[in-house]
């Protein structure tokens, strides 16, 4: 019990200052449940459970009472770092119990688990990418120009499963997919916005054109894979439209795009400067050299590949998640959940849940008066 305390409190970013003050015990106290000199009783087990978000199982260290096989789902997974093995026993058993509170709640409020449109796709086909594009856009509802915005919150709008989560460094998301429980993207919430944004499209791209590969995915994929090379196209022209490059970069054919143009453009758009670079080869404004040339220059001058221009960041839209409306809805409605348990699935502590029930509920009533 001790390691898994140990290990969620690390996983998850709590100190333990922070975890005892919220929990009413000392640090000391729960440095010694960690060291195996003590053992905290069932009450604040329970307690250190909801502040962290996860079931008491877990921190027994015992497996999920949920009828399906943990293996069998995530051996749908098909990853797309580089390094799948980052993804540790105790972040899977996390998301399994995530993912399976999720599917309880849509179940209670009998929501349908929903799978994008499939677009089975060999290898890799640029032109065919670029003309699922505008099929995607639609079916998001964006047409032929409009900014993507907050792609994570649009993926939800149409019924799909997204979680953000603070993932090792090496995995910026994953996707499943499984009969029961729908489609599932994981995207790193440690990632900066655009590269959130930017992640949560590839794996839609996973999503739609390598749909029967997720019952047996290989154990790595590789930037050159050719799927990997199709999602990221497929996410780009997704961002950014060849017709909105050409609009925004015509200008600038075959000469070196400005740093203030590249900013405005990734803020309006939310995409990465070496997207907007990438997306300008692609559109044929510039050369693979001219864009290979600037993307150095811009690494150089950032300090490194995963970093971008001082002043050009793009804050994360402040939002209710999809899982926290359904859940706060079905505390509307009497007798499907507790508070308890709505503050176990949404990671919040008892009375913060009941406080802000409190205002959904305000609101109910200032509707009906």
């Amino acid at each position: 019990m001790s390691n898994q305390i140990r290990a969620y409190r690390d996983q998850l970013g709590f100190k333990q200052e922070e975890l005892g003050e919220q929990a009413g015990v000392t640090r000391q106290t729960i440095a010694a449940w960690e060291n195996g000199e003590r053992e905290p009783s069932l009450v604040q087990l329970s307690s250190i459970a909801r502040i962290m978000g996860v079931a008491v199982e877990l921190l027994q260290g015992l497996e999920l009472t949920d009828s399906r096989d943990p293996n069998s789902f995530f051996s749908s997974l098909l990853f797309r770092a580089d390094e799948p093995s980052a993804l540790t026993p105790t972040i899977k058993q996390h998301l399994i119990q995530k993912v399976a509170d999720y599917a309880a709640v849509e179940k209670l409020l009998g929501e349908i688990p929903v799978s994008p449109a499939k677009f089975p796709l060999d290898g890799y086909d640029s032109e065919a990418i670029e003309d699922y594009s505008k099929e995607v856009r639609n079916w998001l509802g964006l047409g032929e120009s409009a900014p993507v915005g907050d792609s994570l919150s649009l993926l939800e709008s149409k019924g799909l499963k997204v979680l953000p989560y603070p993932l090792p460094a090496k995995i910026s998301g994953f996707s499943a997919c499984e009969e029961d429980w729908g489609c599932l993207v994981v995207v790193n919430s440690n990632d900066v916005a655009e590269r959130q944004f930017f992640t949560s499209l590839h794996e839609l791209a996973h999503l739609i054109f390598h749909h029967k590969e997720y019952r047996q995915p290989p154990e790595r994929t590789k930037s050159s894979d050719p799927r990997e090379k199709a999602a990221n196209h497929l996410a780009g022209a997704i961002l950014l439209p060849k017709n909105v490059i050409h609009r925004e970069m015509r200008a600038y054919r075959d000469r070196w795009i400005p740093d203030p143009l590249l900013i405005d453009i990734k803020r309006r758009y939310g995409v990465s400067l070496r997207t907007i670079l990438i997306r300008a080869e692609q559109a044929g404004i510039i050369t693979k050299q001219q864009s290979g040339t600037q993307m150095g220059v811009l690494n150089k001058r950032c300090g490194g590949k995963d970093k971008d221009l001082p002043n050009s960041e793009i804050p994360m839209p402040q939002r209710l998640t999809r899982l926290e409306r359904l859940t706060y809805t079905a505390l509307l409605k009497d007798g499907l959940l507790t508070n308890s348990r709505a503050a176990e699935i949404l990671g919040k502590q008892t009375l913060e849940v009941s406080q802000e029930l409190q205002t959904w509920k305000q609101s109910d009533v200032e509707v009906s008066d």
